[in-house]
């Protein structure tokens, strides 16, 4: 990932996600704003609602758009997938993971703390998708699901897209008990690829590489998938880590950019 100044805040982006298309893109992290300041994204770990629409209007001026078009959804750890546009209520995204749009206009984004962020772009329609996978969305195939719906909504097949798989907790990070590991087993057929055994019963998995699995079910081609490599709980100076014990979220988010923005 490489750091990039847009307005007042430092983000991140995935070197190759996107790359010369027609699409930005981003990832928060805990200083983006200022060091002496966490860049906390999310209303329902925060103490002072105020400060996070400081933040949420800060990163909706880097991006582009009005305060009422940046769409971060409140996320339960379900399947549910929204889509957007300019005249989407902001009520809609309550108890949703993913979000998916073609209107250059707004932005779209999901917030983190070890879960998995996952940016889609269908180059050929001009859509893109944002979606929240822990490891219960992970089981639920909600990645592969909002494809499908892109493919419902928007026509896209899996040779069209790029996906990025941004910072999260890593299987190295990633200790789990025995009902979850139960849930991989029952829905994934490679489970025992996603699963390392530990002796005392439990085992590390892995997120990564289990949405990976969803994306090349999809069609979705190998060097289409950019992974950031980055893990929450080990560069938690950077990122916000439940598992570390922080309240706060970081975000990822995408948006098309419109002819005007291209042309310059």
């Amino acid at each position: 990932m490489k750091l990039v100044k847009k307005k007042q805040l430092r983000l991140w982006q995935l070197e190759h996600f996107g790359s010369g298309d027609a699409i930005d893109h981003f990832v928060t992290e805990r200083h983006s704003f200022s060091d002496e300041e966490e860049f906390n994204i999310s209303f329902s770990t925060s103490p002072d609602p105020a400060v996070v629409r400081k933040h949420r209007a800060l990163l909706a001026e880097a991006m582009g758009v009005s305060e009422d078009r940046l769409f971060l959804p409140k996320q339960v750890h379900a399947d549910h997938i929204v889509r957007v546009n300019a005249m989407t209520s902001h009520d809609l995204v309550a108890d949703t993971d993913a979000l998916i749009t073609n209107d250059p206009t707004v932005c779209i984004g999901v917030m983190s703390a070890d879960c998995v962020p996952i940016l889609l772009y269908d180059k050929l329609h001009g859509a893109v998708g944002a979606v929240h996978a822990g490891w219960k969305g992970t089981v639920l195939h909600i990645l592969q699901k909002t494809l499908h719906r892109m493919r419902e909504e928007f026509g896209t097949e899996g040779k069209d897209v790029m996906a990025a798989i941004g910072p999260s907790v890593c299987q190295a990070s990633y200790e789990v008990g025995d009902e979850v590991i139960q849930s991989v087993k029952q829905s994934f057929t490679n489970a025992a690829e996603l699963l390392a055994p530990l002796e005392n019963g439990k085992a590390k998995l892995d997120l990564w590489r289990a949405n990976y699995v969803q994306l090349r079910h999809f069609g979705v081609q190998p060097e289409h998938i950019d992974i950031a490599n980055t893990c929450t709980v080990i560069k938690n100076q950077n990122f916000f880590s439940a598992r570390k014990g922080d309240s706060g979220r970081f975000a990822a988010g995408i948006k098309l950019l419109q002819p005007s923005v291209l042309d310059h």
